[in-house]
This record gives C-alpha cells, structure tokens and sequence, in this order.
C-alpha cells in the first residue's frame, strides 16, 4: 500500500484519541476476562428454577388458539424445551463475554499497529520535525497553526514563524513517506 500526505496527517491526528481508546480496550478486556472467571460460578440456574419461570411466564392468546404445529401445551412444551432453556440462561453471558473479548483483541493489534508506526515515524526524523509535528497534528488536531507557533517557540532554542514551521512540517512528511512507501 503506498501511503500520501493526507493518510501521514489523519494517523497523527488520530494519535492521541487511538492511545485513549487502546487504554480503554486494555481495561475492558481485564473486566471481561475477570468476568468470565466467575461466569456460571457466583449463581446458575438450577432445572427447577428454569421449569418454575417457564410455567409462569405468560403465554399469548395466538399460542393458545394457534393452527400451526407449535406445541400450546405449556406443560409439555416445558418438559421439552427446560434444558434448552436452561443452557441459554447459564451459558448466555458466557458466549457474549467470549466473542467480546474476541472483538476487543482484534481492536487491539489494530491500534497498537497504528500507535507504534507514529512513534516510529517521530523516533525517526529529527527532534524539531517531531515537535512541530507533535504540536501542530497531535496535540492540535491540525486545526491551529497560531497554538503550534506559540508552544512550540516556548520550548525551542530559536523562534520560528508559521511560514517556516509549514515548510519544516513538509519536509518532515516527506521524509515519513520516503520511510513508509517502500
């Protein structure tokens, strides 16, 4: 994939909000697996407690008067459906805390991909590059050059203007696309 200038940006853009949804994933995935470990263990349904809900839950007038083959018989219908019942209530949450897990991993390598290649990219060119960069794309969403100018003149040695920020900028991208488009 060769990458342009605008991908470079969006990536150094979304930095910042990619290192907080990672934080986040990384506390989700301790609450689900410390969920999982005690799925089923702190309280499960036992045969007589599904069979009792059944029997009591209610059952709509189209069941009962029904020309379909669908058993209207409650007590047979639970005869016949309590272990089905039975595995979907306990084994519900298992499931669901399984594929999340799952998903939330996949997320994961994603953006632990994307949060490792900008720190390549500013480990890779030179310091000012980097902190223009950084002022400019990550901390200010590449929105506002005058906020760039302004922190970045508080930390540097020589006190540089807009115009020269933007072509330090250009230079710093193109040598991130010379690095990246192999």
């Amino acid at each position: 994939m060769s990458y342009i200038k605008e991908d470079i940006e969006n990536m150094l853009k979304k930095h910042k909000e990619n290192e907080g949804k990672l934080f986040e994933i990384e506390l989700k995935i301790d609450e689900y697996e410390n969920r999982l470990e005690y799925a089923g263990t702190v309280y499960e349904d036992t045969q007589e407690e599904v069979i009792e809900n059944m029997q009591l839950s209610g059952q709509p007038y189209d069941t009962v008067h029904s020309n379909t083959n669908k058993i209207s018989d409650k007590t047979s219908s639970t005869a016949m459906n309590y272990h089905k019942e039975q595995r979907h209530i306990n084994k519900e949450d298992i499931v669901f805390l399984e594929s999340e897990i799952q998903r939330l991993k996949i997320q994961r390598e994603d953006l632990n991909k994307k949060i490792a290649r900008v720190k390549n990219w500013l480990d890779k060119i030179d310091s000012r590059e980097s902190a223009i960069l950084i002022e400019y794309y990550i901390n200010n969403k590449g929105k506002n050059w005058d906020k760039a100018v302004i922190s970045y003149n508080k930390t540097a040695d020589k006190e540089l203007q807009k115009r020269q920020l933007v072509t330090i900028r250009d230079k710093a991208i193109e040598k991130i696309l010379s690095i990246i488009n192999i």
